[in-house]
C-alpha cells in the first residue's frame, strides 16, 4: 500500500508537533517514565533478533530486554533471523512497519540480510469485512455503493495495516481501483510517534549512533510517511503531479486519479493491468526490445531528481509493471492527444488535479504505435522533495559517481553533511576516492549508482560525517531503479545513461530557472540591492573615516585552546606555590622544627591533592574521548 515521504507534516491526534516533544523537556533529555517499558521492549527487538552486537556497540544492550517472540541469537541463520525480525515488526503494527521501511534505506546501520528483508516489508494483514468497507465508501462519497460503482469485488486486491484496495467499475465502464482506509487507527499511531520522538531524542544525546546518524531526520521521514498516508488527498495530488511531469515520456503510464471518487479516506484511480518487471519471462525479453524502456525510465528519474526536485521514491518491482499491447489499460496523455478517445473522462473543474491533467495533455508528445510495450508506475505515496541547493549537489554527486570522480564526490558530500569533531577530511577524501575507483573497476552488473552511494554513505558514517536523511532515501531509490532496469535489460548500464544524459539534465535545469516568475524575482532582488547599495557604501565609508570599522573573527576551537592554556597555567602556578612552601619549610626546619614539619605536611597534602586531581581529570577526559564515536 502507499507510503508517503517528505510531504507537508500534519499533526495526528495526540502527536507532538516538535521533534523533541516526546522527551520530558529537561536538558538531560531523560525519557518519561511511561516510555521506559516500551524503550526496553524496542531495544529488545535488536538484542533478540540477531543484532545484539549492534546494540552492545551502541550502549543499548543494558536498556533492553529480550523479545519473547523472537528466535534468539542462537539460530545461526542470518537470513532466517532477519525474516523473523521483519515478521515481528508487522505484528507490532503500522508505526513499526513504517519504521522498518525507513530503516531499509539505512545500509550504514543494519547488516545486508536485514536490509534485504526490510526492503520487501509488506504490511499485509487480515482484510476488513466488506460491509465495513462499503460503509466507509458510502460515508465518504455520500452515495449508495451501487450508485457509485455498479460492480465492485468483495475480495480485496491487497490489504495493509492502514487500508485495503478493491477492484471496481465506474458507471461509464472504466475499470478502477478503490483504496479504503481502516477506521480508528489515528490514536495508536499518534502514541507510537510520540514514543519514537522521545526515543530518537534520547538516543541522539546518549549513544554513539545517535551522534553520528541523523536519527531525528529518520524520524521525520517516518512521521511524514504515516501522517500523509492518513490523508489520501496527498497521494492523489502526487499521482496527478507525476502524470503531468512524466507526460513527456510516451512509454510511461501513470494511472489517472478519479477526483470525484476520492477523499481523505478513499482513493480511486484507473486500474492498470500488466506483469511485475521482476516476473518478466525470458521469452518476453527475447521477443520484446526492453532496453529503450530502461533508458526512458532512467531519464525520467534523472529529470525528477535534478530538474523537478520531486521524485517517486519507491520504484521497486511491485510498483512498476510491464504493460503489453494485448493488455487492457487506460491511455497515456500522449495516446489521448494522438489517437483521441477518453475525452469524456477529462476533468472540467479548476482543481489542482484537473489542472495537472490538462497540462499533461498540452506537453505530451506524439504517441508511439499501440504495438509497443510500456511501463506503468503506481503507488505515489512515497515521494521526496529536494530543495534547489540539494538538487544541484545531487546532480554533481551522481555525475561524480558515474564518471569516476571520487574527489568530487567527497567534496559534495562534505558540503551536504555535518562534520563531527573527529572527522579527518584528508583520510575521508582518500577513502571515498578509493571506493569510487574500485567500483569502476568492477563488472557492469556491479557498477550501480545506488549501491555505490550506499557504500559511500556507510563510509561517511564510519568516518564521522553525518549526512542528511534525504540522501539515504535517494540511495534507496537508485538501488530500486537499478534493479528495475536490470530486470528489463540485464545489459543496461546505469552509469553510462547518467553520463550521456547529464548534459541534457543540466540544460533542462537551467531552462527551468529562466521562467518569468524566477526572472522577475531576480530582477526585483537586484533592484532592491542597487537602491540600497549607495546608502550601505556611505555608511561603510563613514565608519571607516571615524575609525569605527571593526572586524569579527570566529575561531571554532579557540575556546577549547583557551581552556587548555588556563588549565596548564593553573597547574604551573600551583606547582610554584608548592615548591615555595617546600623550600620555606626546609629553611625553617633547623630553627623551628615544629613549624617546618607542619609546612612539609601541608606541602605533602597539597601535592597529593594535585596529583589526584590531575589523574582524575585526565582519566575523565580519556573516558570522554573513548565514548565519542570512532
Amino acid at each position: 500500500m502507499s507510503r508517503v515521504h517528505n510531504a507537508r507534516p500534519i499533526h495526528m491526534a495526540g502527536g507532538p508537533a516538535d521533534p523533541r516533544a516526546g522527551a520530558t523537556g529537561t536538558q538531560d533529555t531523560m525519557l518519561a517514565p511511561r516510555h521506559l517499558p516500551r524503550l526496553a521492549a524496542t531495544i529488545g527487538l535488536f538484542t533478540r533478533y540477531g543484532l545484539a552486537d549492534f546494540a552492545r556497540d551502541q550502549g543499548l544492550a543494558a536498556l533492553g530486554k529480550d523479545d519473547q517472540h523472537g528466535p534468539g541469537d542462537n539460530d545461526g541463520d542470518a537470513a532466517a533471523t532477519a525474516r523473523a525480525f521483519r515478521e515481528r515488526l508487522v505484528e507490532l503494527g503500522p508505526a513499526y512497519i513504517k519504521l522498518g521501511q525507513v530503516l531499509a534505506t539505512r545500509s550504514d546501520l543494519l547488516p545486508p540480510a536485514y536490509i534485504e528483508e526490510l526492503e520487501t516489508l509488506q504490511d499485509g494483514v487480515e482484510a476488513l469485512p466488506f460491509p465495513e468497507v462499503a460503509s466507509i465508501i458510502e460515508e465518504e462519497l455520500g452515495a449508495r455503493l451501487r450508485q457509485l460503482f455498479p460492480s465492485i469485488d468483495v475480495e480485496p486486491l491487497g490489504t495493509a495495516s492502514l487500508g485495503q484496495a478493491h477492484a471496481a467499475t465506474l458507471r461509464d465502464g472504466r475499470e478502477v481501483v478503490v483504496k479504503v482506509q481502516r477506521p480508528d487507527i489515528r490514536g495508536p499511531l499518534a502514541d507510537d510517534i510520540e514514543f519514537f520522538h522521545a526515543l530518537a531524542t534520547f538516543l541522539t544525546d546518549h549513544t554513539a549512533t545517535g551522534r553520528r546518524v541523523d536519527l531525528l531526520g529518520i524520524l521525520h521521514q517516518l512521521e511524514r510517511a504515516l501522517a500523509d498516508e492518513l490523508d489520501y488527498r496527498i497521494e492523489a495530488r502526487n499521482g496527478a503531479h507525476f502524470r503531468r511531469r512524466l507526460a513527456a515520456f510516451p512509454h510511461l503510464l501513470v494511472p489517472r486519479v478519479i477526483e470525484g471518487y476520492s477523499t481523505g479516506r478513499v482513493l480511486t484511480t484507473e486500474r492498470v493491468r500488466g506483469m511485475k518487471v521482476s516476473e518478466i519471462p525470458p521469452i518476453a525479453r527475447t521477443e520484446l526490445e526492453l532496453g529503450p524502456l530502461a533508458e526512458e525510465l532512467t531519464r525520467a528519474y534523472l529529470q525528477q531528481i535534478a530538474v523537478d526536485g520531486h521524485f517517486h521514491a519507491d520504484p521497486h518491482p511491485g510498483n512498476i509493471f510491464l504493460v503489453l499491447p494485448t493488455d487492457r489499460n487506460p491511455l497515456t496523455p500522449a495516446e489521448v492527444v494522438t489517437y483521441g478517445g477518453d475525452a469524456d473522462g477529462l476533468p472540467e473543474s479548476g482543481t489542482r488535479i484537473a489542472r495537472d491533467e490538462r497540462e499533461a495533455l498540452q506537453v505530451a508528445p506524439p504517441a508511439p504505435t499501440f504495438l509497443e510495450p510500456k511501463l506503468a508506475l503506481i503507488d505515489f505515496g512515497m515521494t521526496a522533495h529536494l530543495v534547489p541547493s540539494m538538487r544541484d549537489r545531487c546532480v554533481r554527486l551522481l555525475y561524480g559517481l558515474a564518471d569516476d570522480q571520487g574527489e568530487d564526490v567527497a567534496e559534495v558530500l562534505i558540503e551536504m553533511g555535518e562534520a563531527l569533531p573527529d572527522f579527518d577530511r584528508a583520510t575521508y577524501v582518500r577513502e571515498i576516492n578509493g571506493l569510487v575507483a574500485s567500483a569502476h573497476g568492477a563488472d557492469v552488473a556491479e557498477l550501480e549508482a545506488g549501491a555505490l552511494l550506499n557504500n559511500v554513505i556507510g563510509a561517511s558514517y564510519q568516518r564521522g560525517l553525518r549526512l542528511p536523511a534525504d540522501l539515504t532515501l535517494l540511495a534507496k531509490t537508485l538501488v530500486h531503479l537499478g534493479g528495475v532496469t536490470r530486470a528489463l535489460d540485464p545489459t543496461f548500464e546505469p552509469a553510462r545513461a547518467v553520463r550521456e544524459n547529464v548534459n541534457e539534465i543540466v540544460a533542462a535545469r537551467m531552462r527551468s530557472r529562466l521562467n518569468p516568475r524566477l526572472v522577475y524575482r531576480a530582477l526585483s532582488e537586484g533592484a532592491d540591492l542597487m537602491s540600497a547599495l549607495p546608502r550601505r557604501l556611505d555608511a561603510i565609508t563613514k565608519r571607516l573615516a571615524d575609525n569605527e570599522l571593526s572586524a569579527k573573527l570566529e575561531v571554532p576551537q579557540l575556546g577549547v585552546l583557551v581552556d587548555g592554556l588556563q588549565k596548564v597555567a593553573n597547574r604551573v602556578f600551583s606547582g610554584l606555590v608548592l615548591a615555595g612552601l617546600i623550600v620555606a619549610s626546609a629553611m625553617l626546619l633547623p630553627h623551628r622544627r615544629a613549624l617546618g614539619t607542619a609546612g612539609f605536611m601541608i606541602a605533602g597534602a597539597i601535592g597529593l591533592y594535585m596529583v589526584g586531581s590531575i589523574l582524575w581529570t585526565d582519566r575523565q577526559a580519556a573516558r570522554d574521548r573513548r565514548s565519542r564515536p570512532s
